[in-house]
């Protein structure tokens, strides 16, 4: 039994660690505010329409693929890059263009969703929003 209890604990604790490694792992290739989020998650809060609310879940269903893809792939450059620096060391200069490159898209799209919100909201629920986000940080 006490196997059994040990290694379940051991998973669960797996498992944390992974969800805990890719939360990091996006704040580190993202760097900007996930602002869409608050405010999905918290529409009440806002007082948001119905038209607001379908606006905001639009942009954030045509969007999240694209930045999720956006984010493994800069992970996966970056994984390549390191392999690349303890093995052959050619064409470092060219993969770390990449990366930043792929880091650059994924900060105009998320100045692309702020513009979104702007256009979504109006003034008070955009500086809410703004403030939800800094008290969760």
């Amino acid at each position: 039994m006490k196997k059994i209890i040990v290694l379940i604990t051991l998973l669960l604790l797996s498992v944390a660690t992974v969800e805990a490694g890719n939360k990091q792992a996006l704040k580190h290739t993202n760097p900007m505010p996930n602002l869409m989020r608050i405010v999905v998650g918290n529409a009440a809060l806002l007082n948001l329409s119905d038209v607001q609310i379908k606006d905001a879940k639009a942009w954030m269903k045509a969007s999240k693929p694209v930045m999720k893809g956006m984010i493994k792939e800069v992970m996966m450059k970056e994984k390549a890059l390191l392999e690349n620096a303890l093995t052959t060391d050619t064409d470092i200069e060219k993969q770390a263009d990449e990366v930043l490159a792929l880091r650059k898209k994924i900060i105009m799209m998320k100045t692309e969703c702020r513009k979104e919100l702007k256009r979504i909201l109006d003034e008070k629920q955009y500086a809410e929003v703004i403030n939800i986000y800094k008290s969760v940080q």
